[in-house]
């Protein structure tokens, strides 16, 4: 300890960070109840119903972490580069023109096209808000790092080589997305192990490398049942994440969590709740848990509305209901 305080103390003399870097998700109220954004040297999961856009979200953190001037990579077991590139033209349409961008549709319909000879940039230039986005693509397009990954050979080894390998190259700290968490592959004579020895290698890799990990966490089938409300338990290896991630992040449609009871004498509700998301904070080890927040769903663009809001309904027997 006595070593600790003077290093502390020798930092601080030097005008330097002796506490965690924190990255911002880009989320404001997230943000606030994160106390600050995600830490280096921590693990965050990002779970939840299928089709509820934890990919859409974790992509939107990196790019937001990237905007700011930061660097990012994702590992994506899910999805092929092209794929992520369509969303992110989109979302950057969105964020320039959201009354008339192009929909992630229509991008990867003109891509899928394509054109007479001409490049992307012309291309993307004949769509709604299609300038801009390739203005911001490029803007940021060296601090973007995505690894086509594998559930066959994209290993803990591989993950910590390409993280170094960015921080070598960039001289910074990259923030990292993994996408999903169950994809990587483990040892493991049952799935309960192999998720185990994921998790703690992610954990200990963010530990080790001062980087910020957020990992998209598949749900357990059983869980997924109709009239139910997703919790950490529901994850698959839920024991093991839940002990080892220092955050926690359930996404939910608001319409799954309401009260089916209320929805029927306010039929008016049905449409409004369809148009949010729930993002519950189930574990935060630097602030609040338990916090519930809203935030409008923007699909066609790829994209969540960062400005959200705490759920104003209450929750009851592990659902929403409108006062």
């Amino acid at each position: 300890m006595a070593t600790l305080l003077e290093q502390t103390d020798m930092l601080l003399r030097r005008g330097e960070r002796a506490g965690a870097t924190v990255w911002s998700t880009g989320f404001p109220l997230l943000d606030e109840a994160l106390g600050g954004g995600l830490r280096s040297g921590e693990l965050a999961l990002l779970g939840g119903p299928q089709g509820n856009g934890k990919t859409m979200m974790g992509l939107q953190f990196v790019r937001n972490v990237v905007r700011a001037g930061r660097t990012g990579i994702i590992f994506s077991y899910e999805h092929q580069a092209n794929t992520l590139m369509e969303r992110l033209i989109s979302l950057e349409a969105a964020e320039s023109d959201s009354g008339s961008a192009a929909s992630v549709l229509e991008v990867r319909r003109g891509l899928e096209t394509g054109t007479a000879g001409g490049s992307l940039e012309e291309l993307l230039a004949s769509m709604r808000g299609g300038a801009a986005a390739y203005a911001a693509l490029r803007s940021y397009g060296d601090r973007l790092h995505i690894h086509e990954s594998s559930g066959a050979s994209t290993t803990l080894n591989e993950l910590r080589a390409v993280i170094t390998d960015v921080h070598d190259r960039t001289g910074q700290v990259p923030f990292v997305l993994v996408d999903y968490l169950q994809k990587i592959p483990v040892d493991g004579a049952s799935e309960d192990e192999r998720i185990t020895g994921a998790v703690e290698g992610v954990k200990d890799l963010a530990l080790d490398l001062g980087v910020p990990v957020v990992a998209v966490s598949a749900a357990d089938k059983a869980s997924l049942a109709a009239g139910r409300r997703m919790r950490t338990h529901d994850l698959r290896g839920a024991s093991a994440l839940a002990f080892e991630a220092d955050v926690v992040m359930i996404l939910s449609d608001k319409i799954d969590v309401v009260s089916r009871d209320h929805l029927v004498y306010d039929l008016a509700n049905i449409q409004r709740f369809r148009e949010w998301s729930v993002l519950t904070l189930e574990k935060n080890r630097h602030g609040r848990g338990d916090v519930e927040l809203e935030f409008g769903k923007d699909f066609e663009h790829g994209r969540f509305i960062t400005e959200g809001r705490e759920v104003r309904e209450r929750l009851i027997d592990e659902r929403i209901v409108v006062s």
